[in-house]
């Protein structure tokens, strides 16, 4: 099995399960987490990203064409780069807020999770790179998940050097919300607060930090006044 997606409550909880291999995300496990966020049930609350063993997630499973494929650019843009952008984009749309846990390494594609999380806490020892130019990799995707995440400055650093940053560097950064020595317990409180709140201000929330960085100021006034008005009325009904 290489990801459990399991409903507890009002908790959606999606682990992956590849910790002998560092949790490397094969195509499969990506296409089952984006189904998972995108419709959760309707009493979901709150979305839990984990991962077994002792790395959160070390990139992507390697996806090399035959050797005497002769593959043309839009040949790699469909095989390649557009699923994994309709993934990150289902992560960014998800419809109630995720929550990552992580531990051990969070590399390439595993820093591109944390930084798509709503809430990402780390273990004090966890680290975060994007490796791909040290095998000569264009890291484009992986920016496109970090670039609304981080200061450009950091996402220059992290990309061109190739790094890692502590996880006390990685929250300074913006790119994890929560730095924890008890891992467990600091998922389970911000997990356990937000299975408090009612279905309607949890999308309430997670409709305005999606939308209000890109809408104009009468735009996200709007907004704001629309979506608690609209969550108000549905606790009250």
């Amino acid at each position: 099995m290489e990801l459990k997606v399991e409903t507890k409550g009002k908790v959606l909880e999606i682990t992956l399960c590849r910790g002998e291999a560092g949790n490397a995300l094969t195509a499969g496990m990506t296409e089952g987490i984006a189904a998972a966020v995108s419709a959760p049930a309707p009493e979901v609350t709150v979305i839990l990203l984990k991962a077994e063993g002792p790395d959160f997630c070390t990139g992507r499973a390697p996806v090399m064409p035959p050797k005497d494929a002769r593959l043309t650019a839009n040949d790699l843009r469909a095989k390649i780069s557009d699923p994994v952008l309709a993934f990150y984009e289902a992560l960014r749309s998800a419809p109630v807020p995720v929550v990552a846990r992580v531990q051990g390494r969070a590399a390439g594609v595993g820093c591109a999770l944390a930084a798509l999380a709503d809430v990402a806490v780390a273990d004090k020892a966890a680290v975060f790179s994007v490796p791909e130019m040290n095998h000569d990799i264009a890291p484009t995707l992986v920016m496109d998940a970090l670039v609304d995440r981080v200061p450009r400055a950091v996402l220059a650093r992290l990309v061109l050097t190739r790094q890692a940053v502590t996880a006390a560097e990685a929250q300074a950064m913006g790119l994890v919300g929560v730095v924890a020595e008890d891992l467990d317990a600091a998922v389970a409180g911000v997990v356990e607060g937000l299975s408090a709140n009612s279905p309607a201000v949890v999308r309430a929330v997670k409709a305005f930090l999606k939308r209000a960085p890109e809408a104009s100021g009468a735009t996200r006034r709007e907004l704001a006044a629309l979506l608690n008005a609209a969550a108000t009325a549905e606790r009250f009904r």
